[in-house]
């Protein structure tokens, strides 16, 4: 899947303010406790994951335009 810049700097700094909850969740599991330190390994893990895949209501109304575009401009002349 390829990334523009600005997105690439999105995913820069969301792994650069998931890293300290990973690390603390790490550090929790190697000292036993298992359930606080997967607990934050799942948040680290859900802080990188959302904003890459959620949908806003910006990305939505393109999409739907996108598609609406494509439809009028490829619905012409199928025999070509």
């Amino acid at each position: 899947m390829a990334r523009g810049i600005l997105e690439t700097f999105g995913l820069a700094g969301s792994v650069l303010l998931a890293a300290p909850p990973a690390l603390f969740g790490a550090q929790r599991l190697v000292d036993g406790d298992a359930l606080l330190g997967g607990g934050f390994l799942a948040l680290a893990t859900l802080m990188i994951l959302v904003p890459q895949y959620a949908k806003t209501p910006d990305d939505v109304v393109v999409g739907t335009v996108e598609r609406g575009v494509g439809w009028v401009v490829g619905g012409g002349d199928e025999s070509e």
